[in-house]
């Protein structure tokens, strides 16, 4: 399968580049991850202070992770 944009990296910043790539009009994206799941380091930072920015609530980092994953997950549905 070809695809027009490969993404190296599955923490926020890939996620967050996939999400507004595709909002942007680009719908053949390939995320490159060489971790099991999704989420880059922010899955070990326990601590809150991640999200007021982008969503807008003090979020721990795998929450932060997960929101964008989610978001991932939900495009072109």
């Amino acid at each position: 399968m070809k695809y027009f944009l490969a993404i190296i990296g599955g923490g926020p910043a890939g996620l967050a580049a996939a999400v507004s790539a595709y909002d942007n009009g680009e719908k053949d994206i390939l995320i490159l991850e060489r971790e099991e799941r999704l989420g880059g380091i922010l899955n070990q930072c326990i601590h809150n202070g991640f999200g007021l920015h982008h969503f807008g609530e003090e979020l721990t980092g795998p929450e932060y992770a997960h929101r964008f994953v989610e978001e991932v997950k939900n495009l072109g549905r």
